[in-house]
């Protein structure tokens, strides 16, 4: 027994087919390409470690040592925990530790088998298989417990690329809600229930203070304090963070939030101490539905940087007397024939900037930023040109079109405009909207497989075309003259833009022909 843990590692002798046929004495004479494939395949390794470990976590508990040891088993030392003991000793974990890692190898074996395959194949990592236990509590037991399995493992194997945390979550949450929305109703109220203000001592004079409430109040109670630490100059040396922190003991305590730039010449405008939130704040939160859901319907919502919520959230919320409603569709457009709504994509004046219709649209569908583990909220983000705007020649590409919009926080907006980066957007043959990233070393690497139009299937039905231009009235009944041409070129933007247009066709050719050898499944 000592052996296993006095031998010396076979580890560091694994054949380089694990590691992404990257050898570890090889790392420093390797590509960047190659580097970062080495790391998918070594985040692979760990979900396939993950899956083995609660393999055999899930075995100990099947055995004697994980059953009831006798009648007179006391309440805190049961099988269960004996168990969980073992396993704690041998790691060198606590016993809460163990426990917690029992009870998943518990959830994936009975609850989960389908995706406990899913981690073994590396569909999903260590880390996110976690959170997929963790929001399928409610559904143990249930008779749709299998139907909710199955459904996470279907999403998780169309996705080729690695999840993001806040795409995982939303994805099982709309699928639990379809199945009990009932269940998913009655763990909000209790969670209100649990609602409070938590305080403890972090060290080196150090203290942390939180406060669970509902999600509405979070994204306004952090607005004011965003808002209030914002109020200062730009002298002001204090990181964003750390502003936040004296802002948020200003509002709770009602005392005053100064700058600490200590000019004469400052320019902050800081509001009353006792003002909460603070003056001229204007907190603004986004909630998504469907017209359906406002008139009674178990239909699921969104809440713009939260997630997915109930349809009975959705409805108080729109109750309350602050609450503007604003549809997607202006009222009076008359429906198309099929049902559908076709709504204009900009202004007739300017065929760069997206309606206000267009611009809605986009950010429900994108719901977050769509660079893959960037969960910027899409009402803080920016919404970007997928192929570059043509300002010489509309009619030659970048059109203002949903397909050819997408929401980007805004470091990555910068990083594509002015960077070597590149993104396209295309619909598979299924119809999902796909995004795909090509780094300056040329490496190509898929987006998120995962929007809002699963959410709300009815986006599908609004349709955008480009609006008549304004006709231009004539002096005197002469011919209006002809339009100025831009004083200003761009030649080497335009070169930058027709390359990046070339790279994309590229890569639109590679899908196809993968495509079409792979049977076409995508």
């Amino acid at each position: 027994m000592a052996s296993w843990w006095s031998d010396a590692s076979p580890w560091p002798d694994l054949p380089s087919l694990f590691t992404g046929g990257l050898p570890a004495d090889e790392v420093g004479s390797r590509e960047t390409n190659d580097l970062l494939g080495a790391l998918v395949a070594d985040v692979r390794g760990e979900a396939f470690l993950a899956w083995h470990r609660y393999q055999i976590a899930a075995e100990l508990h099947s055995r004697p040592v994980g059953k009831e040891a006798d009648d007179h088993a006391l309440l805190l030392h049961d099988g269960f925990a004996d168990c969980a003991a073992r396993i704690a000793v041998s790691q060198g974990i606590s016993q809460g530790a163990a426990e917690q890692f029992l009870y998943q190898a518990v959830a994936l074996r009975d609850r989960l088998p389908q995706v406990a395959e899913r981690l073994r194949d590396g569909r999903i990592t260590a880390e996110l298989v976690i959170k997929v236990i963790s929001r399928t509590e409610l559904v143990d037991g249930q008779p749709y417990a299998a139907d909710v399995d199955a459904e996470i493992a279907a999403n998780l194997d169309s996705h080729t690329t690695a999840w993001s945390a806040h795409r995982l979550r939303d994805m099982i949450d709309r699928i639990i809600f379809r199945h009990h929305p009932d269940a998913v109703r009655e763990r909000r109220r209790q969670a209100l229930d649990k609602r409070g203000v938590h305080a403890k001592n972090t060290g080196d004079g150090m203290g942390e203070i939180s406060a669970t409430m509902a999600a509405e109040n979070v994204r306004i109670a952090a607005d004011a304090v965003r808002a209030l630490a914002d109020a200062v100059c730009d002298n002001d040396e204090r990181t964003r963070q750390q502003r936040a922190s004296d802002a948020m003991f200003a509002l709770l305590s009602g005392t005053a939030f100064e700058c600490t730039c200590g000019l004469d010449t400052c320019t902050a405008v800081i509001p009353e101490a006792t003002t909460v939130p603070p003056a001229d704040a204007k907190i603004v939160i986004h909630v998504v539905c469907d017209e359906a859901t406002l008139d009674g319907a178990e239909h699921a919502g969104f809440i713009d940087g939260y997630g997915v919520v109930d349809d009975q959230h959705v409805r108080d919320l729109a109750a309350r007397t602050d609450a503007v409603i604003k549809p997607i569709v202006p009222k009076g457009t008359e429906p198309d024939a099929d049902g559908g709504f076709t709504v204009d994509a900009h202004l007739p004046s300017d065929p760069y900037r997206p309606s206000s219709a267009l611009e809605t649209f986009i950010r429900i569908r994108d719901g977050y930023s769509v660079i893959p583990g960037n969960d910027t909220p899409a009402w803080r983000a920016d919404i970007d040109h997928v192929a570059e705007y043509n300002f010489a020649d509309p009619a030659r590409g970048g059109q203002t079109v949903p397909d050819n919009l997408n929401v980007k926080d805004r470091f990555s907006h910068i990083r594509k405009t002015f960077g070597a980066w590149l993104d396209d957007q295309y619909r598979d043959r299924q119809g999902r909207l796909r995004t795909e990233f090509r780094t300056p070393e040329g490496l190509v690497i898929g987006g998120d497989s995962e929007c809002m139009e699963k959410l709300f299937p009815g986006l599908r039905r609004i349709r955008f075309k480009s609006p008549p231009p304004p006709a231009a009235a004539k002096p005197n009944g002469a011919d209006p003259p002809p339009p100025t041409p831009p004083t200003r070129s761009m030649p080497r933007v335009a070169a930058k833009h027709a390359r990046r247009q070339q790279e994309r066709e590229r890569n639109r050719h590679r899908r196809l022909t993968e495509e079409q050898q792979d049977g076409g499944d995508g």
